[in-house]
């Protein structure tokens, strides 16, 4: 029987479609958690888009969702061979991952030190760097770990500990995002890779964890207590309050068929380190494309990231394309452990950090931190197996271990 993903790419873009797109309406619209901070602000702020702007919004947002579909499946038509998940077999570089969870580890203890005066502190002591750090090391975490989960042999119990930890550092610093990614990696290893996959029920109760853990650490660092209301709040509040730079664009500014992706093509500079050299100043932020364009808390709502981009067809476009190479990938993950880690990781993003974070985090994500460190931390892994089994065995021509097995 052909086993296949029971959550993929597109169960997790849709959860983030709806909550991200039309969350922020219902909140706007109706008069949920009133007197709870910020809610006013907010209101008063959305009565000021325009009722025809508003209806351009909700017709664009609609057409988004066939778009990413039928990107899908244009794949689907053009891929015709099937495939069935299963474990990969172990190999000396999924064993020797373990060498590269020492190393994670320390580093973990280094940044858990320098950013000691952010630890359990929240949003009382937030440090964007100190938490920059942890996140990126928690993503480099999440992809080892996964390389070892989807092989056929034990996980390196330090792997799984520096994980748990820094997740919980993360959470102590007030921070959300990224172990919602580890959540759905997790939740994808169990209900496809794993060998005592999760059923319906236990999709259920996991995800249901998943929130309560959000929705506690978010009123925890707001300092409130634990209620039932306060907790959708502080989920739903994210979605809605992100939605103050979709609220600033559609007040201040019309909406183009299509867009020069300016802000898309320079993010790209962002993966390069700025160890020796800056190339910061030459990326072109969305405030800087549109006027008045606002978001007080941080995040950029995908919907005015991708217009302003590539404009109301254009992203449509954009979308078709994202459906399609992420339908590409999962083909791939069938076939090939690092593409399969690689597809997982990717799919970790789409449920909110896909909708919240703009091209400046997310291309660095998908292109660097998913893909270029760790092939590279791979092949040096593998260039040390080579040359020891080389100078252990002269006489023989043992073959090289792949990159992306």
């Amino acid at each position: 029987m052909r086993q296949n993903y029971l959550v993929d790419h597109r169960l997790l873009f849709l959860f983030g479609y709806c909550f991200y797109l039309f969350t922020p309406i219902l909140v706007g619209t109706t008069e949920i958690f009133n007197g709870l901070p910020g809610i006013e602000l907010y209101r008063t702020a959305f009565a000021l888009v325009p009722d025809a702007k508003l209806f351009q919004y909700l017709l664009i947002s609609s057409i988004w969702l066939p778009c990413f579909f039928l990107g899908h499946f244009l794949f689907n038509i053009l891929a015709k061979k099937k495939a069935s998940i299963e474990l990969f077999p172990s190999s000396p570089s999924t064993y020797s991952v373990s060498y590269i969870g020492i190393l994670l580890f320390l580093v973990l203890v280094l940044f858990a030190y320098l950013g000691r005066q952010s630890l359990f502190g929240g949003y009382g002591s937030y440090d964007i760097g100190a938490r920059g750090k942890m996140s990126t090391l928690l993503m480099i975490y999440n992809f080892f770990l996964l390389y070892q989960l989807i092989s056929r042999q034990r996980v390196s119990m330090l792997m799984i500990i520096g994980t748990i930890l820094c997740c919980l550092f993360l959470l102590s610093m007030g921070g959300r995002m990224y172990v919602f990614h580890t959540f759905v990696i997790i939740l994808i290893y169990k209900t496809s890779f794993s060998e005592r996959r999760w059923k319906l029920s236990s999709v259920f109760l996991f995800g249901l964890l998943g929130l309560l853990v959000a929705s506690v650490f978010g009123l925890w660092r707001m300092g409130s207590s634990v209620g039932l209301e306060k907790a959708a709040y502080s989920l739903m509040a994210e979605p809605a309050f992100t939605w103050f730079s979709t609220i600033s664009y559609l007040v201040s500014n019309d909406i183009p068929y299509f867009n020069f992706p300016s802000n898309f093509l320079t993010s790209f500079l962002n993966l390069i380190p700025n160890t020796f050299f800056s190339l910061k100043p030459y990326i072109v932020s969305t405030a800087s494309m549109v006027k008045d364009y606002q978001n007080p808390l941080g995040a950029d709502s995908v919907w005015s990231t991708f217009v302003i981009n590539f404009g109301s067809v254009g992203s449509c476009l954009f979308l078709f394309v994202t459906g399609f190479v992420l339908n590409f990938l999962k083909y791939k993950s069938y076939r090939s452990r690092f593409w399969g880690v690689y597809y997982i990781m990717i799919c970790g993003l789409l449920p909110f950090q896909f909708f919240r974070d703009g091209f400046y985090i997310l291309n660095k994500q998908i292109v660097f931190n998913f893909l270029l460190l760790p092939a590279v931390l791979l092949s040096v892994v593998n260039c040390v197996l080579y040359l020891s089994r080389s100078s252990r065995q002269p006489e023989l021509n043992p073959e090289p271990t792949d990159v992306i097995a």
